[in-house]
């Protein structure tokens, strides 16, 4: 029995419509109804990532953009969408077609069979599923039990592995590698429909950008006679990175009563890639002993804290190139792109633990192009996240005292002073972990307290609180500093000091009520109030009773 499923026709890629309805559509209808759909929605933030990458691949080597007028030619089209007859005489031309046949005979689409290994379930394709070192995130299938996969579910796994599979044993002498997207942050601009999306992520694209093509032969794996030959570790231009197979994957599809489903595959190692290659959909930020730095998702810090990094252009760091080509759009003459128009920014990706993923996440940030028209309003911007980020660091500084206050029975008032950090370069959890703190006149905190000292700081929540409360304000503060600089930066410094004041009293409030705790809380609060008013040009309330201060905020 020949059994088919044929992407370009068949319904599999998610998508939100604009009256907020879900459907999945074909490739060729996803591309037809851009303009009046919403956005690209995958069930994880990874499957979102490894669709629209894929779509772009198409749009790429049908559209180009070969120049900035080229661009502006699409850009054009927004209420109309894509030119559909050229996208239909690329699809369906005789060479291309078959090959997006998810169970061709001999090419299936974006796999590839190795004989070597066996087959298996189809659950370690699902990265959110729990098999071999992940552990369950959102799904309570087992790799004993597994899982039966629809095809439109398989196709989006497939592609989701190429782009996102994490390194590993294989039980071959060649282990698995960190696909293009396992480590960092992919970006996108978004627009108010799907279409504006994908255009938007359409940088130029010639033998030079956004990823050099020497010898003019890029293309997406779906053309090539075989996607692993020849033999590499830095792909050949844009077009095959974005389709770049970094596993073997080989399907089995059957048919059941439900129709066809995929349960059985193999795979092996695929195509390596070598860490120093530079994707234009990241941020890089260089180091300088590690060199260039990719930038990660960090469990407990959200993405907003590094938002002026992700607009700035005119220092050493290397933005998503997306940020520099609306830049681009927005400054040179003829301009395309209003300075008042505000897109967004969505951020996707994961966090791993060398061959175990630790967690998925989405964030979505403003992507105001006046910002990328002006470098001032990022200096603003960067001005005022830095002084939220000294706050920050006072206010964990100030509780960690605290609590060493609170658990060092023996301390004398003469010992009690401004608590001073031994390695400053270490994290404040790293250096509670390991004990290596100090307080003024040399006293070293005990390795054997240092694990209570951690549980009763982090039972204060402070970092919790000051970061989550001030996400609002943030939010605000990124629409106000292009009007009125200088207003805005005041009003956010207002905000600082009420939101760590907030934050340090909850510290207060958790501290305990015995003679101990008050005079840890008295000389504290003392260092607190000092601190904010250094950081933040206030005054500290006046206050004849020390023991009085903390409890009238």
């Amino acid at each position: 029995m020949n059994i088919s499923f044929n992407l370009i026709d068949e319904c599999w890629i998610p998508c939100l419509r604009k009256d907020g309805t879900r459907d999945e559509l074909s490739l060729r209808d996803t591309l037809a109804q851009a303009h009046q759909l919403r956005e690209i929605c995958g069930d994880t933030p990874l499957e979102t990532a490894a669709l629209h990458r894929l779509l772009l691949a198409v749009l790429h080597r049908v559209f180009g953009p070969k120049e900035r007028a080229d661009w502006v030619a699409l850009w054009e089209r927004r209420g109309l969408g894509f030119d559909m007859q050229r996208l239909e005489n690329y699809l369906l031309r005789t060479d291309i077609y078959p090959r997006f046949d998810l169970f061709h005979h001999q090419r299936p689409f974006f796999q590839s069979l190795d004989p070597r290994v066996k087959d298996k379930s189809v659950i370690s394709m699902v990265l959110q599923m729990a098999s071999g070192n992940n552990a369950t995130l959102f799904d309570h299938h087992t790799e004993q039990v597994g899982v039966a996969l629809t095809p439109a579910q398989a196709a989006r796994a497939l592609i989701t592995s190429q782009a996102f599979g994490i390194g590993g044993l294989s039980g071959l002498p060649d282990k698995f590698t960190d696909a293009p997207c396992a480590k960092g942050i992919v970006f996108f601009a978004t627009g108010e429909s799907a279409f504006e999306t994908l255009v938007l992520n359409l940088v130029r694209y010639n033998e030079d950008e956004p990823i050099p093509s020497p010898n003019a032969d890029d293309c997406p794996a779906w053309e090539m006679e075989d996607p692993f030959l020849p033999a590499r570790n830095y792909p050949r231009g844009y077009l095959d990175y974005l389709t770049w197979h970094n596993r073997r994957i080989w399907l089995y599809p059957e048919v059941s009563d439900q129709g066809i489903i995929i349960r059985r595959m193999r795979w092996a190692p695929g195509l390596r890639l070598e860490s120093e290659n530079i994707d234009p959909l990241k941020q890089y930020i260089i180091d300088e002993q590690e060199g260039w730095r990719v930038l990660c998702f960090q469990p407990d810090r959200a993405l907003w804290r590094d938002s002026a990094v992700l607009l700035r252009l005119s220092d050493r760091n290397k933005p998503p190139k997306i940020v520099a080509w609306l830049a681009d759009l927005a400054r040179r003459a003829p301009t395309v792109l209003e300075v008042t128009q505000q897109y967004r920014l969505m951020a996707l990706g994961l966090a791993k633990d060398r061959a175990s993923l630790d967690f998925m996440r989405a964030e979505s940030l403003p992507l105001p192009i006046e910002y990328l028209a002006n470098d001032t309003h990022v200096s603003h911007l960067s001005t005022a996240l830095e002084l939220a980020e000294k706050t920050g660091k006072l206010l964990n500084r100030c509780a960690f005292w605290l609590a060493w206050l609170i658990i060092e029975a023996t301390a004398k008032d003469s010992q009690m002073g401004e608590i001073s950090d031994v390695e400053n370069e270490l994290p404040i959890d790293t250096r509670m972990k390991t004990g290596r703190l100090a307080v003024k006149e040399g006293k070293k905190v005990k390795d054997t307290e240092a694990p209570k000292l951690y549980r009763l700081f982090e039972s204060f929540g402070v970092e919790r609180l000051y970061w989550s409360q001030l996400e609002v304000h943030f939010y605000r503060l990124i629409q106000d500093l292009p009007g009125d600089p200088e207003a805005a930066k005041d009003k956010w410094r207002g905000h600082l000091k009420r939101v760590a004041r907030a934050a340090f009293n909850q510290a207060i409030a958790y501290a305990g009520t015995d003679y101990r705790a008050q005079r840890a809380i008295v000389k504290a609060d003392e260092q607190f109030q000092s601190g904010l008013a250094r950081l933040l040009d206030v005054r500290q309330p006046n206050s004849t009773n020390g023991g009085e201060t903390h409890g009238t905020r």
